[in-house]
């Protein structure tokens, strides 16, 4: 089978980029399963347009402005939505006409076209009305948010198949009554390649402290998330704090890049709140999988998101705020996980602190929830095995 993906991010281990990394791990889980991949993706300053990055699995990265130094509407670590300059919008056309040119370019040789977000299908769309192709689409959840109601509509309606891979969330389930569409339910894929090593910059810091309680939170820095999510990048901090008063061993260590205004405003609290000997930036990693088997305890993740993916199957309890987008899932507080109140550092400290006093149920809690998330969250074997079956269908008009 021939699978062509488009997506407007995908990583660049090379230039030590990590975004839509949940793409890669379902580009390998094709391969795995003996699939040809090829990715669509926009170009960036620094990384190749074309990489071959597996045997069977192909990058081509397209230029979508002319001189290709002044390409801005890409850059890592920042999504497109959040491109403000006038430069940047400007190329927003140009971007998309060069996005449909290239899928037009490779649709021929594709069995099926997976569109990730649904702009990237929206701009598949001519190569099913002229080539005939099949597009089955994952929306990731911004592109609902960002994108007018009535478009999601028009694109879920057009294309073959739409895949669920959020479970009985009620976001998720309030989205395939607004967006109809042929649903396939599927589990997350999380490719896992850890080494088994201890992370040297972790090992240096933590050599310091007596057996520390390691805090280990991921994500991109982005002020939709912030405000959205809630997700204490700032909260932490301010915890932090609570917990260095009580004189407790723990380090919080960051790993994430993004918006350089949540990055400043992350140090600034560092130093204002004097917790450089507890709390560390380091920064992007493509290896998050390495600095999560040696955490305590994860914060980031969001009932069924990447970061949430990977630190169950490490097996890791995490730290979860109570909101919506949590509600009606497989998350149990003192069960499976722990919930926070939003914005509330003291809340957030007095857990992190049963969790520092109470290590083995925090790891049995972590155990719990690898064992049970399995409906929802797999392999890249059997993921990959899943998908093509499903594919296979589409293609087939079944």
């Amino acid at each position: 089978m021939n699978i062509l993906i488009t997506s407007s991010s995908f990583p660049s281990y090379k230039n030590n980029v990590y975004d839509g990394k949940f793409v890669l791990s379902e580009a390998i889980s094709y391969a795995k399963n003996g699939a040809s991949v090829r990715i669509i993706t926009p170009h960036f300053s620094g990384a190749h347009k074309f990489e071959k990055i597996h045997e069977k699995i192909t990058v081509f990265r397209f230029q979508y402005f002319v001189p290709k130094s002044l390409q801005v509407l890409k850059k890592p670590g920042i999504p497109v939505y959040n491109q403000r300059s006038f430069l940047s919008i400007i190329q927003i056309p140009f971007l998309c006409l060069f996005f449909v040119l290239s899928i037009l370019k490779h649709a021929a040789w594709a069995d099926i076209i997976h569109a990730q977000w649904t702009l990237t299908a929206f701009l598949a769309l001519p190569s099913k009305w002229f080539l005939g192709n099949k597009i089955v689409l994952t929306a990731r959840g911004s592109d609902i948010r960002l994108l007018p109601k009535w478009l999601n509509r028009f694109i879920h309606a057009k294309v073959d198949a739409a895949i669920d891979c959020y479970g009985p969330q009620p976001w998720n389930l309030q989205n395939k009554k607004d967006f109809p569409a042929r649903y396939i339910e599927l589990p997350l894929i999380i490719h896992t390649n850890d080494s088994g090593e201890f992370p040297e910059d972790m090992r240096g810091i933590v050599s310091r402290k007596q057996d520390p309680f390691i805090v280990l939170f991921v994500g991109r820095f982005d002020y939709l998330k912030l405000n959205y999510f809630k997700l204490p990048f700032i909260t932490l901090i301010y915890a932090s704090k609570i917990l260095a008063l009580r004189n407790m061993n723990f380090h919080v260590f960051y790993i994430g890049d993004g918006d350089s205004r949540v990055r400043r405003e992350i140090l600034q609290s560092i130093v204002e709140n004097d917790l450089k000997n507890h709390v560390t930036l380091l920064g992007a990693k493509t290896n998050v999988l390495n600095y999560m088997q040696f955490c305590c305890l994860g914060v980031g993740g969001i009932a069924f998101n990447t970061v949430s993916q990977e630190f169950t199957i490490s097996g890791k309890t995490q730290i979860m705020v109570k909101a919506k987008d949590n509600v009606n899932t497989p998350w149990r507080h003192g069960y499976n996980c722990l919930f926070v109140k939003p914005n509330d550092p003291m809340d957030l400290a007095d857990k992190l602190a049963w969790a520092i006093n109470h290590r083995d149920e925090v790891a049995k809690m972590g155990k719990k929830s690898k064992g049970e998330m399995k409906k929802y969250i797999v392999d890249s074997q059997l993921g990959g095995m899943l998908y093509l079956r499903e594919f296979a269908k589409v293609i087939n008009g079944d």
